[in-house]
């Protein structure tokens, strides 16, 4: 499958659902990303590390955990680590951009086996929507181990099929940011 064909197929896509999520990665700004409601989420579901840190760092008592974890002062501090992966991530992915042409490389690595390309030739199978900006971070995440083979996919796409949401979101959080994520959008055929 042609990279002409994947975008075709993308625009299609886009025009028959009206999506509206397509836009450029300079129409998204830090308060769009990190929320009231996404800082929230985060410590209502993935506290537990850095509230152990937050504990520690500043000599508080492990017995009000609850109390500590509905605090401001640990609100404000889940903030600040968000905006910092935030900040990195925006710069990071922001070099990678050509401008000139609106295109980022973008990279993905899976298992596949002996006949994949011809399989690809022949039915062109969607190459999902898992990829990562920085090609040192591409693995074979959940990788069928029985496969032997992995085919490194590099590809240069239009910055405005990328799902900036998501994206931002995955390279904020602590947990997934060593991925260095972009998430496309999930076309449907």
């Amino acid at each position: 499958m042609k990279l002409g064909n994947i975008a075709t197929t993308i625009q299609q896509y886009l025009k028959q659902n009206k999506m509206i999520n397509e836009a450029s990665f300079h129409t998204f700004y830090i308060d769009m990303i990190i929320t009231d409601e996404y800082v929230k989420n985060f410590i209502d579901e993935d506290y537990s590390q850095l509230l152990d840190y937050f504990i520690e760092e500043n000599g508080l008592d492990k017995t009000k955990e609850d109390e500590i974890r509905s605090s401001s002062d640990f609100y404000n501090f889940i903030y600040n680590e968000l905006e910092e992966h935030y900040i990195t991530a925006h710069e990071n992915i922001y070099d990678r951009i050509d401008d000139s042409v609106n295109k980022i490389t973008i990279y993905r690595v899976i298992t596949v086996q002996d006949n994949w390309i011809d399989h690809l030739k022949k039915q062109g199978k969607r190459l999902g929507i898992y990829w990562s900006w920085d090609s040192d971070a591409a693995e074979a995440h959940w990788g069928d181990s029985k496969r032997k083979n992995e085919a490194i996919i590099e590809v240069d796409i239009d910055e405005k099929y990328v799902d900036w949401i998501t994206t931002f979101k995955m390279n904020t959080h602590p947990i997934y940011s060593e991925e260095r994520e972009i998430r496309l959008f999930k076309i449907h055929q």
